[in-house]
């Protein structure tokens, strides 16, 4: 059976990403998190509210009506899929990885569907895999 996320996912354009699909059952309100390649803008964000509530979809979940909200993650949230690591080459990110302490400053350098090449801060390239990191960050220049 497929759940509401997946139904929802099947919703998204194509060259975007759905990252999350937060449903507030006791509110009547579902939060669907996109991101891509490109920038997540207001159009893309209106389009696909509208996909979802035209769908019908959530109108058999909440009969008496519901709340939706159609966003991007923040500048501060973690990078979860390639997509979002792709969308930062050239970036400089935070990683943790599982099982260590300490964090590790690396500029992303090319990214494929298990990981990415990171430039580390002493000019060293190396391979990091997605399962083998806990939370990656962009860092954020002011």
């Amino acid at each position: 059976m497929d759940t509401l996320k997946q139904k929802i996912g099947n919703l998204i354009p194509e060259h975007m990403v759905l990252l999350d699909c937060i449903e507030m059952a006791s509110q009547s309100r579902v939060q669907i998190v996109v991101d891509g390649k490109t920038a997540v803008d207001l159009s893309t964000t209106t389009t696909i509210a509208r996909n979802v509530r035209d769908s019908g979809l959530l109108d058999s979940i909440y009969p008496q009506g519901f709340q939706l909200e159609v966003t991007s993650p923040g500048v501060d949230a973690p990078l979860i899929h390639p997509v979002q690591f792709e969308k930062n080459i050239g970036k400089r990110v935070r990683l943790k990885m599982w099982g260590e302490s300490e964090l590790i400053q690396v500029e992303i350098c090319n990214v494929s569907e298990k990981g990415f090449e990171g430039k580390l801060v002493n000019g060293h390239i190396d391979l990091f895999q997605f399962e083998e990191i806990e939370s990656a960050k962009v860092e954020i220049k002011f």
